[in-house]
């Protein structure tokens, strides 16, 4: 294997241990490709198993021939890539959120996705690595951007190399330490051809305007080196970020409760309203990114709660962002949803149409929400009980067969994030215990789950499939 700097700084970042999985995150763009490839060339020599994803925002005209080209490059790499289409303006809409935020949001969700379909294969989760292709301008880039926006100490630590996922699988960026300009060299050596977004020249969004103007402008007129000097100002601000959170983590042990059921946070005051401020605000930190309200995490909300923290007022009250609470009971601080205990009830108006078609009939409409399983291995379980098939809510001994085994659907609903006061709202598709299809619900953590819902793979549509179960639900209002 020819060696270059790039894969010389990839070994010696040590992210990859040897004989690993490692999900590629593939845009297809110089970043991304310069990765694939420089794994690719290792992937012998570590015993590497390479599993490109491209996810299709559809976002800009040439998205589609972009998805064609990745798809080739992989095809000549002799490697299978993984291809999502997805709809982030309709999650920008719903969230109220930026386009980019929402694309960002939906590719993290199927790179865990696929990560639980190698793990459910038989890769121990310790194997399994999701490598993204940011790079050193990135990170400089990063830390002048939330410096702008205004952020906390934390924030300015920038990107960090390793992270886990929501779904616990190891994030990790191999270029972060590699510039813009070495992957430029890279490409051109290599004779790669990687898609080129155009809208990366485009000054629409403010971190194109922070690459293509603002830092050009400090280059030239105040500091040549300055993205250099950013990067610096990251790797010093991590290590005392670092150490200040491991602190603040002893401080929280035996006095934060977690119910991630009910995603509620208890904080146990007593003793932490004497430490000083940069602890304290280091908890604040930690209960928000449990609350998954980290991107919220500005001066105003950390100080906010710090204040909180050190108020007379046993029963102070603070709103927060995504409809959350903070208040004191006494010397209790909680975290809650605004809505409380209040429990959520099912859709009384949808109903179900099952029916059996010969798979030469079987085409159903986009719009459509249904399931479609074999029906002749069905039939092979349960004969001539179709009839019996239900929509309904959970009851208890549901389970959900799964590639090996089964899975309890209380155990499903809490590796769902679906906060317990929804759980009896979840639908689903059932013959006796026996759950065909969980439907699709707004409170699923995952976007998968959230447009389709969960299927069981018992009576899976193959090749050799003559008659299809189609179940169809519709809204009778």
């Amino acid at each position: 294997m020819k060696r270059n700097n790039i894969i010389d700084k990839i070994i010696d970042n040590d992210l990859i241990p040897e004989n690993s999985v490692v999900i590629i995150g593939l845009s297809g763009g110089p970043d991304s490709l310069c990765l694939l490839h420089a794994l690719d060339r290792l992937s012998d020599s570590y015993d590497l198993t390479l599993v490109p994803v491209h996810v299709n925002h559809k976002l800009r005209p040439e998205a589609d021939a972009e998805a064609d080209n990745v798809a080739r490059i992989c095809d000549r790499m002799g490697l299978e890539c993984s291809m999502f289409e997805s709809d982030c303006e309709a999650l920008a809409k719903e969230l109220r959120i930026s386009t980019e935020e929402a694309g960002r949001q939906l590719r993290y969700e199927i790179f865990d996705e696929i990560a639980e379909q190698v793990e459910d294969q038989g890769v121990p989760e310790e194997k399994i690595y999701i490598a993204l292709a940011h790079n050193a301008d990135d990170q400089s880039e990063t830390v002048l951007f939330r410096l702008l926006r205004g952020t906390t100490n934390h924030g300015l630590s920038g990107i960090p190399a390793v992270r886990t996922s929501e779904a616990g699988y190891s994030i990790v960026r191999p270029l972060l330490n590699v510039t813009r300009a070495e992957i430029e060299e890279y490409i051109e050596e290599n004779k790669l051809h990687p898609n080129i977004d155009k809208s990366n020249n485009e000054n629409d969004y403010t971190r194109n305007r922070i690459r293509n103007e603002l830092i050009p402008y400090l280059e030239k007129n105040y500091n040549p080196n300055i993205k250099e000097v950013l990067r610096k100002f990251a790797a010093l601000s991590f290590m005392d970020d670092t150490l200040l959170t491991d602190i603040a983590f002893e401080e929280c042990d035996g006095r934060l409760n977690i119910d991630h059921d009910n995603n509620i946070v208890m904080l146990d005051l007593d003793g932490i309203k004497d430490d000083p401020p940069a602890i304290t605000g280091r908890i604040v930190n930690i209960i928000l990114q449990v609350l998954r309200l980290e991107q919220d995490a500005g001066y105003e909300l950390v100080t906010g709660l710090m204040s909180l923290m050190y108020s007379d007022n046993p029963s102070a009250r603070m709103d927060l962002p995504q409809g959350f609470i903070a208040y004191r009971e006494y010397d209790t601080l909680i975290f809650a949803e605004e809505n409380g205990e209040q429990m959520i009830k099912p859709d009384e108006s949808l109903r179900m149409i099952p029916q059996v078609m010969m798979i030469k009939d079987y085409d159903p409409p986009e719009d459509t929400i249904f399931a479609a399983f074999d029906f002749d291995s069905f039939n092979r379980d349960h004969p001539g009980r179709v009839g019996e098939i239900r929509l309904r809510t959970r009851r208890e001994g549901d389970y959900l067969p799964m590639k090996s085994g089964s899975k309890k659907i209380q155990d499903l609903l809490v590796d769902s994030k679906v906060k317990k006061t929804a759980r009896d709202s979840i639908l689903m598709v059932a013959i006796d215990s026996e759950v065909l299809w969980v439907l699709p619900s707004k409170y699923f953590s995952g976007r998968q789950e959230q447009e389709k819902g969960r299927f069981s793979p018992k009576y899976h549509i193959s090749e050799t499939t003559e008659r299809v179960l189609f179940i169809e639900i519709v809204d009778d209002i």
